[in-house]
């Protein structure tokens, strides 16, 4: 199953807002997870199979690089929970199904988008 995400997703740093110890959705997180759940469920109609384990792959296409060609301070690994969740949570299926995860970064500087492919692990 291969899922597109035609925006940039933002990092967990602008999704939440903390009040002590308490940890809140800011509206525009609550949006954002609105958008992938509509998007997940307009493609979920295909068959996938729910195995004891899954495989998945989320490539992240933004502009990575300056204008001098040195890589932008911008945190990959700040986006996979809320994605993974958003996905996850419009499938049905519990994340911890998950044994394999690839994350990568591909230089766009055309479109922002992220691709998620899951697949069964066999």
């Amino acid at each position: 199953m291969q899922i597109i995400i035609p925006f940039k997703t933002p990092t967990i740093n602008h999704l939440y807002l903390m009040h002590g110890r308490f940890r809140f959705m800011t509206k525009e997180a609550k949006e954002i997870k609105k958008e992938i759940i509509d998007i997940v469920d307009k493609i979920k109609k295909e068959q996938f199979n729910i195995t004891p384990k899954l495989k998945i792959s989320i490539d992240v296409y933004e502009d990575w690089l300056t204008k001098k060609g040195e890589v932008k301070i911008k945190d990959l690994a700040n986006r996979e929970k809320f994605l993974i969740d958003c996905v996850f949570e419009a499938l049905g299926i519990d994340d911890k199904f998950i044994f394999e995860h690839i994350m990568k970064k591909i230089q766009s500087e055309t479109e922002e988008k992220a691709v998620i492919t899951i697949e069964e692990i066999r």
